[in-house]
């Protein structure tokens, strides 16, 4: 008799433990159907965390036994439990138990809400439907970007192998530009050679010129001052008897140095090395040379007053011819001219009497080569030009191979798909800045206000992770940040059909993110998920 009291009560909690819709099904409710196994009706129950081990039909008896909330799956008595739609047509989902009979429907086939007390529609198969069309026209943007991706790995690659053909013809053009470039050198060589044998030979020749000319300019000068020291001596000597005195100094008030009124007797033999005369011929070696300074105070060269009277009188000369037949006294610009030359001579009446030359270096210009030396510099210089011309061309061949080698070493992907957008930017605005990004150059962000542009960082790596490298691209060492790290920039890829950079945010002061759809990012064929149709147990 207990024993079949034990099985009625038995097949009670079964019943209440799987009877549903219908008896086919075999696992509890709110068990995901990976989990069915541990659930057998006819063992213990055991608790995932091993914590209990329950007699099976205390699972979803309302009451929590296991500490994981395990025993519980389709109750809301354990707070840490899941329930699990199984939402028929449409997506399986997990909700926390605490869920179950809350008046609220969350699973599609309102399964959750069982002790009917919220009336709740199936909209599963609905939602699949909707689900699948949009899964659908994924699939196809999916394709066609899977296609450009196929029209970028070939453009890509036939980039590379252009580039390649290219370096080595550029190869071939550098040995060649070399050759004719140590050519040329050593033909320049040769011509610096001659250049500097003419060049000294000039240079000898022409500083035997100057020191000949500066010696008669010397000879010039000294006679000169001869002249003058003799001018000079024959105005002092008062009495023209040969022998000029102290006494005769004392007659003229320049030589008055301490301003007192009178030439002492001391200030005048100053001047004749403190003696008491001087003959002309010691007057001339030693005494002008003192002399002179004090001296021509008062005097204006000679030549000068000359060429100055001669054009004073020239210019008289022409206003008199000018006004002839005009007597009014209007002004007149020649009037003005002449009275200029005469402040100009009443100026030069304070200058003195001889003056040295002007200045060589002023007066003379740079002389030229004789014929032959002439024909020397200018070999030297067209074979310094031919020379100089073979190197920028060699420089210039040699840069574009460092850039043709840096293309190919590129990794522009599993099959070189991103090489097409090398040499392209692509611009993202928002109310103030707008941001340019230049794949494997640089990112930028331009204001709109106006200023400069701020660099956001160079092209660095690919730092996607391990098994999806080409997802995401790193651009670092921007510009520094006021008190704080250079900027960088992290750009995700993603698949799309068109090259656009769809965002851009700071989630990090001085780093930003950038968004960037690409067909180069369609690498993988994706296949639309089937919501798949449960058939319950």
């Amino acid at each position: 008799m207990k024993n079949l009291i034990f099985d009625v009560l038995f097949l009670s909690v079964f019943c209440s433990l799987y009877c549903t819709a219908t008896v086919e099904v075999l696992r509890p409710r709110g068990v995901d159907l990976s989990k069915k196994v541990f659930y057998v009706p006819d063992q213990l129950f055991q608790c995932f965390d091993g914590s209990n081990a329950i007699p099976f039909f205390f699972v979803n008896d309302d009451f929590c036994d296991c500490e994981d909330g395990s025993d519980e799956p389709g109750t809301s008595a354990c707070s840490n439990a899941f329930f699990h739609c199984i939402n028929s047509g449409y997506i399986s989902l997990n909700i926390p138990s605490s869920r179950v009979n809350d008046y609220i429907c969350d699973c599609c086939d309102g399964s959750d809400e069982y002790n009917g007390s919220t009336d709740c529609v199936n909209t599963c198969l609905e939602l699949g439907k909707q689900a699948r069309e949009e899964k659908q026209k994924q699939q196809e943007l999916y394709e066609i970007g899977y296609g450009l991706w196929q029209q970028y790995s070939t453009q890509g690659k036939q980039l590379k192998e252009n580039n390649k053909v290219q370096l080595e013809n550029l190869k071939k053009v550098e040995i060649e530009e070399e050759k004719l470039s140590a050519e040329k050198e050593g033909i320049k060589n040769e011509a610096e050679e001659l250049e500097k044998t003419a060049l000294d030979a000039y240079k000898s020749v022409r500083e035997e010129q100057l020191k000949k000319q500066e010696e008669i300019e010397m000879l010039q000068h000294q006679e000169e001052e001869q002249k003058n020291a003799e001018v000079a001596f024959q105005e002092l000597d008062l009495d023209q008897d040969g022998m000029l005195t102290y006494q005769e100094i004392q007659q003229f008030p320049k030589f008055d140095s301490n301003n007192d009124g009178h030439v002492s007797e001391e200030e005048a033999k100053f001047f004749l090395h403190m003696k008491d005369s001087m003959a002309l011929e010691e007057f001339v070696t030693t005494g002008w040379m003192i002399m002179k300074p004090i001296y021509l105070l008062d005097k204006t060269p000679v030549t000068d007053t000359h060429i100055k009277d001669t054009t004073e009188k020239e210019t008289l000369e022409n206003a008199e011819i000018d006004h002839e037949d005009d007597n009014d006294d209007s002004f007149n610009p020649d009037d003005d001219i002449s009275l200029d030359d005469e402040d100009e001579e009443e100026e030069s009446d304070k200058s003195p009497i001889f003056t040295p030359k002007e200045d060589s270096e002023n007066a003379k210009l740079e002389p030229e080569y004789d014929e032959e030396t002439q024909r020397i510099v200018n070999a030297a210089n067209e074979a310094r030009k031919e020379h100089k011309l073979v190197v920028d061309r060699l420089e210039k061949v040699r840069e574009e191979i460092k850039q043709l080698q840096a293309f190919i070493d590129a990794d522009f992907g599993s099959r070189e798909q991103f090489a097409v957008l090398k040499g392209q930017c692509f611009d993202y605005e928002d109310r103030e800045y707008t941001y340019r990004f230049c794949p494997f150059d640089k990112a930028s962000q331009i204001a709109k206000s106006g200023g400069s542009d701020v660099n956001l960082g160079r092209w660095g790596f690919w730092a996607g992770p391990e098994d999806d490298k080409y997802s995401k691209m790193k651009y670092d060492n921007g510009q520094l940040c006021w008190n704080g790290p250079s900027r960088s920039v992290t750009v995700l890829l993603q698949c799309g059909i068109e090259n656009k950079l769809l965002s851009s945010v700071e989630p990090n002061r001085c780093e930003y993110l950038f968004e960037f759809s690409t067909p180069a990012a369609c690498s993988i064929r994706e296949d639309v998920n089937v919501v798949h149709q449960h058939t319950e147990l």
